[in-house]
């Protein structure tokens, strides 16, 4: 998938994740519900960063950050 020039990898792994294209607006969507879900579960907002593998986890608490549908 062709990932937006200004938000690079966050775009291309939010299209990724759904399967499908997404306007810059559904990938900041995509970001503030992995947001909200952690603020809900774990009790402060992620600090959203990769580990050593790439993957994406909060700064803070070093949990795995994950999407789920509303």
């Amino acid at each position: 998938m062709i990932a937006c020039t200004r938000c690079g990898r966050w775009h291309s792994d939010a299209e990724e994740a759904l399967g499908r294209r997404l306007s810059c607006t559904e990938v900041k969507g995509y970001w503030a519900r992995i947001r909200r879900e952690h603020i809900r579960l774990y009790g402060h907002p992620a600090q959203i960063t990769t580990d050593d593998l790439g993957n994406w986890i909060c700064f803070k608490c070093k949990r795995w950050l994950q999407y789920t549908e509303e």
